[in-house]
């Protein structure tokens, strides 16, 4: 990582030394109509669920109790397509996949089946996150552009715990006990980017929700901030850091319960634009 930040510092210094007489040109990621983003984001994840209400504690911090790893490297996507002057459609995609075996150090409950203290289980989470996104470009110049508008995250959610537990009728048998559900949130967002030069753009997203659908009630943040550099006007590279909260409450037929999320960390990536 330092070694990417220092050839990142090399390159500003080379590509913004003065030219004298040269007229400014403007950076092409504030005008070309399509964006691919593809990239490696390296995630800092924290997952707290409960189904039921079952669980003594209210939700079961999976990262603490399973002892799954805090960090995993996973892959990143973006589209752009900037179908008018004014405005722009967006997706963008990662998942995450954790799992663990081990004996348990406290009794837990998931659903209609506890697994007492000393029980060998294997426990785990899936995580896919889902971005669709409207905006309207509100404000632009030479140098600057601000959109904001209208989106849905598509959260696909599940958790599982397996192993020989007890029922609630008082009966031992293997079990395994798993929560699901893919989970439509809409939001409302901005963005803005800054390309002080044709090879450089500062720029940052920002997400929000905080409402009640149906069955899932909430609230959501997602904020990127992002720093690009253009190798040759159609490529370039970027290094950025994302940041995903959701805390929210489901209550359906495949799930009945709470979930406490948090996603952070940064992520390198490779562009085109045309």
């Amino acid at each position: 990582m330092r070694l990417i930040y220092s050839i990142l510092f090399v390159i500003a210094i080379l590509s913004l030394r003065p030219a004298f007489g040269q007229e400014f040109e403007q950076n092409p990621l504030l005008t070309d109509r399509f964006f691919v983003e593809a990239g490696v984001f390296g995630v800092t994840r924290a997952f707290k669920l409960g189904a039921d209400g079952q669980s003594e504690g209210g939700e079961i911090d999976f990262n603490e109790t399973f002892k799954l790893t805090d960090n995993d490297a996973t892959f990143f996507f973006k589209f752009d397509w900037r179908f008018s002057k004014k405005w722009t459609v967006a997706f963008e995609t990662f998942g995450v996949n954790a799992g663990n075996s081990l004996f348990l150090e406290e009794d837990i409950t998931w659903e209609d089946i506890t697994f007492k203290e000393g029980s060998f289980v294997r426990a785990g989470v899936e995580f896919r996150l889902y971005r669709l996104f409207f905006s309207r470009t509100v404000f632009s110049r030479p140098k600057h552009r601000i959109d904001v508008g209208l989106g849905l995250h598509g959260l696909n959610i599940g958790a599982f715990i397996e192993g020989e537990g007890r029922t609630s009728e008082g009966n031992i048998e293997p079990g395994r006990r798993k929560v699901d559900g893919l989970i439509p949130l809409p939001n409302i967002g901005a963005s803005y980017m800054w390309a002080p030069h044709k090879r450089w753009m500062l720029g940052a997203n920002l997400d929000w929700l905080g409402l009640t659908i149906d069955q899932y009630s909430g609230s959501l943040w997602y904020f990127a901030p992002k720093l690009k550099f253009q190798i040759i006007e159609n490529l370039g590279i970027g290094v950025n850091y994302a940041l995903f909260s959701l805390d929210a409450k489901v209550d359906s037929e495949n799930w009945n319960g709470r979930f406490d999320m948090s996603f952070s960390g940064p992520l390198l990536s490779l562009h085109a634009n045309f």
